[in-house]
């Protein structure tokens, strides 16, 4: 379980800039979980700091420098088999999504900007939008549509 909260750590504090993010916390209209299970609060070793990843019952704070607060800016949520976590990230894109299945792998939802089209095929009809930029909008998507993308191009990543 350390494993895990530590390669979620590390998920945490890396911004990509191929990240897909989603206008909502998905899956949209499902219930988040009011509290983190007792199992998983705790401190956690982190980037070289004994307590680097700090989890309580409604927060994750990462090295004293970002705090995520359940509720408002961090959503967990049981769907399909997965732990979904959203995290609102901190620029304002909107809605970054983790996802981590039985086997305590992550995945989430990385993209080219070239390859976006491939969301578009996924559903016959375009889903992502563009800003005055060319730059991809947060995705508005129902809940079935997210199912589909999770099963389809949620991607595990490295964390080592």
């Amino acid at each position: 379980m350390k494993k895990l909260l530590l390669a979620l750590a590390a998920l945490l504090v890396l911004n990509s800039c191929n990240t897909v993010y989603f206008e909502q916390p998905q899956p949209k209209c499902w219930p988040g979980l009011p509290s983190f299970p007792k199992q998983l609060q705790g401190t956690y070793p982190m980037f070289g700091e004994e307590e680097g990843l700090v989890i309580t019952k409604k927060t994750i704070q990462i090295q004293n420098e970002r705090t995520f607060t359940l509720g408002e800016d961090l959503y967990l949520k049981r769907y399909q088999g997965f732990w979904v976590l959203s995290l609102k990230n901190p620029e304002g894109k909107g809605w970054e999504i983790y996802a981590i299945d039985k086997d305590k792998g992550i995945k989430t939802l990385n993209m080219r900007k070239n390859e976006l089209s491939k969301l578009d095929e996924l559903f016959r009809k375009p889903i992502v939008e563009y800003d005055q930029d060319g730059e991809p909008l947060p995705l508005d998507v129902s809940r079935r549509q997210f199912k589909k993308i999770l099963k389809s191009h949620f991607k595990g990543i490295d964390t080592q």
